[in-house]
């Protein structure tokens, strides 16, 4: 059955720190951390797009382009999410007396962003859908970037000019960059860090 291209918005949420943190830790209580913290991740992404597939460290997601209710709701979404994020590793860390690394180092962990709007076809092969296109490739590509090493930030939001003019959001909350790519050329972003967002959203 011949698919057909669709039109939307990409999005893949990738916890920072997470091989260090597996390599470096306890295997079994880092394992059941990361577990929780992907649970979190997916029940706040799940609630508004939908989920494609889970991929080690990072959940990548999409929604189609005539089911986004205005373009403020991809920002208030990616705010949410952090901020469950952020709670629920630091509930982990405060609820145990575990004293192993893995337990006592998990609010190192963070949580990047990364959208893109563009095309992708979803293919299902014997009942398991998949999402392809150049556009899909383009958004895993992102988490490979310049933004740790060129402003500090572990926890940021990343758009690509085409997902941040879709959704008509403010271009001066963003820092400019731009990323290069094999077969993909030069990619035009922007980048929010996340942490002053969640300091104004978490409970006094």
């Amino acid at each position: 059955m011949e698919s057909k291209t669709q039109k939307g918005y990409l999005v893949l949420a990738d916890i920072s720190g997470y091989t260090f943190f597996l390599a470096n830790t306890e295997l079994e209580h880092a394992n059941i951390a990361i577990s929780y913290l992907l649970e979190t991740i997916v029940e706040k992404m799940g609630a508004a797009l939908t989920i494609s597939k889970l991929e080690g460290d990072a959940i990548f997601a999409y929604l189609e382009e005539d089911k986004l209710p205005e373009g403020k709701f991809l920002l208030e979404l990616i705010d949410e999410i952090y901020r469950a994020f952020r709670e629920k590793a630091m509930a982990l860390h405060e609820g145990t007396t575990c004293p192993c690394k893995a337990c006592q180092t998990i609010p190192t962990l963070d949580l990047k962003f990364m959208v893109h709007h563009g095309d992708f076809i979803i293919q299902n092969v014997a009942g398991i859908k998949d999402l392809l296109g150049s556009d899909v490739n383009l958004v895993h590509r992102l988490t490979k970037n310049g933004v740790a090493q060129s402003t500090g930030w572990r926890g940021y939001a990343l758009f690509t000019v085409q997902g941040l003019e879709r959704i008509q959001a403010d271009k001066q909350a963003f820092i400019r960059q731009s990323e290069s790519y094999e077969h993909l050329g030069d990619v035009e972003t922007y980048v929010m860090d996340m942490h002053p967002r969640y300091e104004k959203m978490k409970p006094s």
